[in-house]
């Protein structure tokens, strides 16, 4: 196809030219799939906006607009010399992309390699889930008086193996690589969370490794909190020589911290 043919195709289908185009010289058009509200088509024509002249094959992809009005590639680029086809395969590949289970978006690619909402979600799940963070409180405090009780009352005249046993146990989470998390502060003593920052800072799971050092995406702001967690587990002495402790929560599935 020529320049005036591709041109007129574009114009015929619908598609609007974009003022500028930030990766290249080339001329972008882009309209609405005609079945996706939220999802555009959009080309690369090939063609030179400084010398109008085809220097190049044609390249076309999907992108979603989410509610903040960002856009989001949802598949990959492909390219060739005849825009009706590439238009055609593109708008039948929106069928294969994946949706977010909680609000329909699409889902795209992060640059954590993670394939995630469009809308990113997640961050509104702390409203909703206030409810659930009470009762699940209540939870880990009835836990810990049992396991007191239960340790005061083992107590004999031969502790020292018992000690030396304690000394191995562990507080434990069972993490997930893509486990959303954010953080709370518990008072060691009695157990009680002291501060809660959810809706404040939010982090993504990307790596455990062998000895459960976590990686982790902190997505929102994390400088209100010095001394991140970036572990999923803690010996219980050192954890009792402190007057509070700053753990991962996890916001994605139900998990507890556990002793093992």
């Amino acid at each position: 196809m020529s320049t005036v043919q591709r041109k007129a195709f574009l114009k015929k289908d619908g598609f609007t030219q974009h003022k500028s185009n930030a990766r290249g010289n080339t001329i972008i058009y882009s309209r609405k799939h005609s079945t996706e509200k939220f999802v555009r088509i959009v080309v690369d024509s090939g063609i030179d906006k400084n010398t109008n002249k085809i220097c190049g094959q044609a390249k076309a992809k999907l992108v979603y607009i989410n509610r903040e009005n960002h856009w989001r590639v949802i598949t990959k680029e492909v390219s060739s010399n005849t825009i009706s086809s590439l238009v055609q395969s593109q708008s039948k590949m929106v069928s294969s992309v994946p949706q977010c289970k909680h609000c329909n978006a699409k889902k795209f690619t992060a640059k954590s390699g993670n394939v995630v909402c469009a809308n990113a979600c997640w961050t509104t799940w702390g409203n909703k889930k206030k409810t659930q963070k009470k009762k699940s409180q209540k939870t880990v405090e009835k836990k810990s008086q049992k396991t007191t009780q239960k340790s005061s009352q083992k107590k004999s005249a031969r502790t020292y193996k018992k000690k030396s046993q304690k000394k191995s146990q562990e507080y434990y989470l069972h993490l997930k690589v893509g486990d959303l998390v954010t953080v709370e502060n518990i008072a060691i003593s009695s157990q009680k969370i002291l501060q809660d920052y959810e809706g404040k800072i939010l982090g993504m799971i990307t790596k455990i490794d062998d000895d459960n050092n976590v990686t982790t995406l902190w997505t929102t702001n994390a400088t209100d909190l010095l001394g991140l967690p970036k572990s999923n587990r803690i010996n219980r002495d050192r954890v009792n020589s402190l007057l509070s402790w700053s753990r991962f929560k996890v916001m994605s599935r139900k998990v507890e911290w556990v002793i093992k």
